[in-house]
């Protein structure tokens, strides 16, 4: 509930109001509230500075209030990998069975065994091969998927393709 004297201040700016300059992650910048003119006497407006703007009296003026803090870094969010549409994405390279996806089928099966989406029902040799059985829910269709070598390189190019297909 609000009444007729609650002040709503807004949340820092991104830059100084005097200079213009970027307010820096890890530097200090301080905010003042300075009463607006002709708009009665709770009405004010929030202005931040950076450090030496702020500390020269001439062009940060007389605040009503005022408070310094360091400007905080930004948090690094971390990419979601989308379960369900790499699982999508996984029975339909399964359905196609073409021999030039066939690593970057295995490293997906390995994602999803990873983070328990696709599980494990066999394995056996096949011509010299490891296969291994794969149910992939909801309605546990199997699959047959060949385990394969991956050398440093192409692991390094399935990766790449794999966070530019998924935004990681």
């Amino acid at each position: 509930m609000t009444g007729d004297t609650d002040f709503h201040i807004g949340r820092r700016g991104g830059v100084c109001a005097t200079c213009a300059s970027a307010l820096a992650p890890g530097a200090p910048a301080s905010s003042a509230l300075y009463t607006v003119a002709g708009a009665g006497q709770d009405s004010f407006e929030r202005r931040d500075f950076c450090a030496a703007c702020f500390d020269d009296p001439a062009k940060r003026g007389e605040p009503f209030s005022w408070w310094t803090a360091v400007v905080p870094t930004p948090e690094v969010k971390k990419a979601v990998f989308d379960t369900g549409v790499a699982k999508e994405f996984l029975v339909r390279l399964l359905r196609e069975d073409a021999p030039e996806r066939a690593s970057l089928r295995y490293l997906l099966v390995l994602l999803l065994l990873r983070k328990k989406i696709v599980k494990v029902t066999d394995q056996f040799l096949k011509g010299g091969v490891e296969v291994m059985v794969l149910a992939v829910p909801p309605d546990e269709t199997v699959f047959e998927v060949p385990c394969l070598e991956i050398d440093e390189a192409e692991a390094t190019k399935l990766r790449d393709e794999l966070g530019r297909l998924f935004a990681l």
